[in-house]
């Protein structure tokens, strides 16, 4: 594992060396910390699922850098729009369909259900804001943890329990609590985790 905090000013040159590489890292988010890949490279998928030991059946969320990117990737609605413009950037992972073009960009392993649902987040980070300014990817991350433990909220718990990781980007302890995931399907929004956003699913129906 190599290891390179997030102030340093080569952490993001670093970083998008290791993304090119198919290599699994690690950063702070604005809930708990992230695992991440190139979400467009199958064997970094691969490599994430491996290490998180996960149930490749379970779907894989990508970041976005920005609002503008979503439509591109996603089928919006009015509702979607409306979660969308209120609740992003921030603690939230809106699991919507993906467009045609998102089917042929995307790692196929993103999604193993066979069909064409996967989440997307628009995270509040100052640190992945300037590694979005500088890599024109996507990414998929997940938290930082083994399958069924808990996230890791610190550099010290992800050196202890991750230690075939490839890159940890060591920044602030975050929360321990994940982002809300919501599923947005024929204009009726479902509430698939409550996290650290609260949403009610009365109020958009």
């Amino acid at each position: 594992m190599q290891v390179i905090d997030q102030k340093d000013i080569s952490a993001v040159d670093v970083a998008i060396s290791f993304l090119k590489q198919g290599k699994v890292i690690c950063f702070a988010t604005d809930t708990v910390y992230g695992l991440a890949v190139d979400a467009t490279n199958a064997r970094a998928v691969d490599n994430l699922y491996r290490l998180k030991n996960r149930n490749k059946n379970k779907p894989i969320a990508v970041f976005l850098s920005n609002k503008t990117q979503v439509s591109k990737f996603f089928k919006t609605s009015y509702v979607a729009d409306l979660i969308i413009n209120k609740y992003t950037p921030g603690a939230i992972t809106i699991i919507l369909e993906t467009t045609k073009y998102a089917q042929k960009k995307l790692a196929k392993n993103l999604n193993n259900n066979h069909n064409k649902f996967i989440g997307f987040r628009i995270v509040d980070s100052f640190f992945i804001r300037k590694l979005f300014a500088k890599y024109d990817g996507i990414l998929a991350v997940s938290s930082a943890n083994k399958s069924n433990e808990e996230a890791c909220s610190s550099p010290q718990a992800i050196k202890k329990n991750l230690k075939d990781l490839d890159l940890l980007i060591c920044g602030k302890k975050t929360s321990k609590i994940s982002s809300t995931i919501v599923k947005i399907q024929s204009e009726k929004i479902s509430i698939v985790r409550q996290g650290k956003l609260i949403i009610q699913e009365y109020e958009y129906q």
